[in-house]
């Protein structure tokens, strides 16, 4: 137990964010070493306010959640902190182990060989990513072209500029489709203890299921302080607009 508890500790260590200078995350960063949680939390929560984000702002957020017991802000914000950071590792571990306190539990159907590809490449990079990699890409365009007109070296640069066009084509084509996957799927975490989850966008409608704090949905759809939800096993309902929060 103590090793478990060890690790947790560890994986739940703060990392600070050196690209972020700002004194309101040095306070941040100092009060949560102090184990000051909640005065930590205020200051994460004023520089997201002021309209900062970033993986390691939500790293951290997630992080002093946890420690202050709150289980679905702190998956919430490793959750938004795996979107800008897909593959970081303690981001991952971190919702994993946050995760273990959520009761609901699903089996996620499954899906296509193809469209686990196509997504899995599709994920590879933020929309953002994707389109920084296009920028490089259409870089390397440019540079082919001068070579091409304007140097002796016309074949290589020619085929230095045909692979920047396609492989910028390819990344900008990725962007794309990444920002529109993400605003189609709506990851969401329900936020309070319990809700039950309707039929219909409405209080008197029948009860199709009740879900707890942490649980993980995709939203789908909006109506009049409701909002339709998909569960990895592929039920669906309606949920009050008010007790989920989206990624």
């Amino acid at each position: 137990m103590k090793n478990l508890l060890l690790i947790m500790a560890i994986l739940l260590g703060f990392r600070a964010s050196a690209q972020d200078p700002e004194t309101d995350f040095e306070k941040a960063n100092a009060a949560y070493k102090e184990e000051k949680y909640s005065e930590a939390l205020n200051l994460y929560k004023s520089i997201r306010e002021s309209g900062y984000e970033s993986a390691e702002l939500y790293y951290n957020m997630g992080n002093t959640y946890f420690k202050l017991g709150q289980t679905a802000p702190s998956i919430l914000n490793y959750e938004r902190a795996a979107q800008l950071a897909p593959y970081d590792e303690d981001i991952q571990q971190n919702l994993k182990i946050a995760n273990q306190g959520v009761i609901d539990r699903f089996e996620a159907m499954p899906k296509p060989l193809v469209r686990t590809a196509y997504l899995g490449i599709l994920q590879l990079l933020s929309p953002s990513a994707w389109a920084w990699t296009a920028i490089v890409f259409f870089g390397l365009l440019a540079i082919g072209l001068a070579l091409y007109l304007f140097t002796a070296s016309r074949r290589p640069g020619f085929i230095l500029g045909f692979f920047g066009l396609v492989l910028g084509v390819i990344s900008l084509a990725l962007a794309f489709a990444h920002e529109s996957y993400l605003r189609n799927h709506k990851p969401a975490i329900v936020m309070v203890p319990s809700s039950y989850v309707k039929t219909a966008p409405s209080s008197t409608a029948e009860d199709a299921f009740i879900l707890h704090e942490g649980t993980k949905a995709e939203v789908t759809d909006y109506l009049e302080g409701w909002k339709k939800i998909r569960l990895p096993d592929g039920k669906i309902g309606w949920i009050e607009a008010a007790d989920i929060t989206e990624v």
